[in-house]
């Protein structure tokens, strides 16, 4: 016959542990989501200096700047759009012109120079620790033949000679003083340079959007609004400047994403928002508005004249607040 006595401990272990996996799936479920956090985006920029160090030193004599981003310094810094844009061949000059192709260009030089300006550094720092004769040399030669390349257009002219002096120079403690003042100054520059080209690069894409938004909501609409909260209906004209133009009376933020339209408008009224939808082959706007006294409603929007006026002038943007 069984145990008594076993057949009870075996039950009360079941269920201590069914208690036990009830208790914690309850513990798992009531655990509070994890909050959100800014992301960090930004590459390691020193790493990828470093895994480049032979072609960013032999820039620009061997080798192109444009070229090594294109086909390796893009996609290692999460830009691969904007290399293959670069690269792509066959583009019409209003095309080139709508994805902003020359400041592109511009910007994946200057990105790629800030970053053989960041070696560079790398390896006069490590030179200045561990450097032989020989590679003291060499490193004099590399800047003699960057020099040019790296001082165009900037201030490091008479940081990159005071360095290539010492780097030659016997290693002292007044010239290593000498040489890390030096060096300081070419990290300030490449550091600013990198970020800020970059983040240009980054957003380019976003910009571009942002563009051809604009370009489509340019002109005078004519809306009609229905206020939801005191029953009113109105009608004011609309109307939005081509790209680039400022004025006091524009919304204070428009987002134009495809068919999407966001506008915010900030007035001593208070804030609105305006939430609306291209349709009719981008003649007509369709949406609604919630504004910070409560007012709620749709909004039916006509385009009744394009972007110029009878004078070919731009417009300047402004709204008849509703």
């Amino acid at each position: 016959m069984p145990n008594p006595r076993g057949c009870l401990f075996v039950v009360a272990c079941c269920v201590v542990t069914l208690l036990t996996s009830s208790i914690a799936l309850r513990a798992e479920e009531a655990s509070p989501p994890p909050k959100p956090t800014l992301a960090n985006r930004l590459p390691a920029f020193p790493d990828v200096a470093k895994a480049n160090a032979a072609q960013l030193s032999a820039l620009p004599a061997q080798g192109d700047a444009l070229s090594l981003f294109k086909t390796i310094i893009g996609p290692q810094l999460g830009l691969g759009d904007a290399a293959m844009t670069i690269g792509a061949k066959g583009l019409t000059p209003t095309m080139s012109q709508e994805l902003l192709i020359s400041d592109l260009t511009r910007a994946a030089n200057e990105l790629v120079r800030g970053l053989a300006a960041w070696q560079l550094v790398q390896a006069t720092r490590d030179l200045d620790t561990s450097g032989t004769a020989e590679s003291r040399q060499e490193m004099h030669k590399r800047i003699e033949a960057q020099t040019a390349w790296l001082s165009d257009g900037t201030t490091l002219a008479t940081a990159l000679e005071r360095v290539q002096t010492l780097t030659a120079a016997a290693p002292t403690e007044e010239t290593a003083t000498l040489l890390g003042g030096a060096v300081a100054q070419i990290e300030a520059w490449a550091l600013d340079t990198v970020h800020r080209e970059w983040f240009r690069i980054y957003n380019w894409k976003d910009q571009v959007r942002q563009q051809r938004g604009l370009v489509r909501l340019c002109g005078t609409w004519q809306w009609s609004i229905h206020n939801h909260q005191n029953h009113r209906e109105e009608k004011t004209a609309v109307i939005f400047a081509p790209p680039g133009s400022v004025s006091g009376t524009s919304p204070a933020e428009i987002i134009v994403l495809g068919d999407s339209v966001y506008l915010r408008w900030e007035t001593r009224a208070g804030v609105q928002e305006d939430s609306l939808l291209f349709s009719g082959e981008g003649q007509r706007l369709e949406g609604t508005f919630v504004n910070s006294a409560g007012g709620w409603g749709s909004i039916t929007g006509k385009r009744t004249a394009t972007c110029f006026n009878d004078g070919g002038k731009p417009t300047s943007p402004r709204r008849q607040h509703h």
